[in-house]
């Protein structure tokens, strides 16, 4: 193995969002033995802020972001936008339902949202008031990523309407790449080029590696398309049933040390 790849909810982070002492000492270790590791998450380039990390991001050596639509390799960031008109077609959709929240994403850490965000929202989000703009079309012609969600998403389990996604899928599923997570509480969009595959793959050809020289880790559906396509692929126990289902390995929990067993005992690159 040349390279790691990480998701991060429900994989890297144990269930309170922090990384736990065996997996970082374990990425240390492999680091130290000239295997790059990187991020690989539907969370943007802020996750530091989000997350509270001091020291955490000198584990890594870059990181796919935004599931594809920001990659960070040797100090450069770039980004890939969400067709404007499927950008459109969203915020149409999600108006007819008067509680329901969208963030858009834009590039670095601006955001645009149909409601106002509370105070509550700033750390977790790892955005300033400064980093909110209108939802207008400059923020249209610019989407990176959007969300859809209820409350502050944080912890948020409120299942969205059942209809809601298939809707999405045929008004403008040609245009964007769309998944349903967390128990069907979040709808996660990016371009309909972006992907965590998509990321990886930018990454891995820049650094001259073939497939079997890479590893992916992950357990949301937002995962499946990197598990399924890379040899070796590790899903966490506790991952939903088509990623340990697509997975060339399973490994413990995320909150039982899955990540150092895995590079251990299963890998066999410690």
């Amino acid at each position: 193995m040349k390279a790691l790849f990480f998701d991060l909810d429900g994989t890297l982070l144990d269930s309170g969002k922090k990384i736990p002492s065996s997996a970082a000492e374990a990425l240390l270790a492999v680091r130290a033995r000239g295997v790059k590791v990187f991020v690989c998450t539907g969370r943007s380039l802020r996750v530091d802020r989000m997350l509270g990390w001091d020291r955490e991001m000198t584990l890594f050596d870059g990181g796919v972001y935004c599931n594809g639509a920001c990659i960070q390799l040797d100090g450069q960031i770039s980004y890939v936008c969400i067709d404007p008109q499927a950008v459109r077609t969203v915020i149409d959709e999600v108006s007819r339902y008067p509680d329901l929240h969208l963030s858009v994403n834009g590039e670095g850490a601006e955001h645009a949202f149909n409601f106002v965000p509370p105070q509550s929202m700033m750390g977790p989000w790892g955005i300033t008031p400064d980093n909110i703009h209108p939802l207008d079309e400059k923020a249209v012609i610019s989407a990176t990523k959007m969300l859809i969600f209820y409350r502050e998403l944080v912890n948020s389990t409120r299942p969205l309407p059942a209809e809601l996604y298939p809707r999405l899928l045929a008004r403008c599923g040609d245009g964007m790449t769309m998944y349903l997570t967390d128990q069907g509480a979040t709808i996660q969009i990016v371009s309909r080029e972006s992907s965590k595959c998509a990321g990886i793959e930018r990454v891995r050809k820049a650094l001259g590696l073939a497939k079997e020289e890479i590893a992916v880790f992950g357990d949301d559906l937002n995962d499946l398309d990197m598990i399924r396509s890379y040899p070796v692929s590790v899903a966490m126990g506790n991952g939903v049933a088509e990623v340990k289902a697509a997975a060339a390995h399973v490994t413990l929990p995320n909150d039982e040390g899955g990540i150092a067993h895995a590079l251990r005992h299963i890998l066999h690159i410690l």
